[in-house]
């Protein structure tokens, strides 16, 4: 497994992403939806990988939903840093790591496009499940 860490700008919100494939081998997603181009998201996941993100003061999470409200935004109230998009899914829960928030970013090659319109919340839920990668949240004060 290969590591990376990252963060939102003043370190409030860190992420920890496990992974079998290499930076330079990552798919690399751009999201063509209205909130992840406002972002220049660029997302990677691996489903045989692990996501670990840590709050540590959880005032200052913001946790945006939008569309089917099924996927939480993780985004720090203080920087403003978009850091993933956080699934949970019963006792389970799946996330990306979005590229730009890992301290290795310039690693990743450019995104793919990637079109979701039209998918119902269902589908949604099962492609997330099969494509992102298993994840924790960590809510503490530092």
């Amino acid at each position: 497994m290969l590591e990376f860490h990252g963060s939102c700008h003043c370190g409030n919100l860190e992420i920890d992403y496990r992974s079998t494939a290499a930076a330079e081998d990552s798919a690399v997603r751009a999201c063509q939806c209205s909130f992840c181009r406002k972002h220049d998201a660029r997302a990677v996941s691996d489903p045989a990988g692990s996501i670990a993100i840590t709050v540590h003061d959880p005032d200052l999470l913001q946790r945006y939903r939008f569309g089917f409200g099924a996927t939480d935004f993780l985004i720090c109230r203080r920087c403003g840093v978009y850091v993933s998009a956080y699934m949970p899914d019963g006792k389970d829960a799946y996330a990306n790591a979005m590229v730009n928030a890992l301290d290795d970013r310039r690693r990743f090659p450019p995104p793919g496009p990637v079109a979701l319109d039209g998918e119902d919340e269902a589908h949604k839920r099962q492609r997330r499940r099969e494509n992102w990668t298993p994840a924790k949240l960590h809510i503490g004060n530092r």
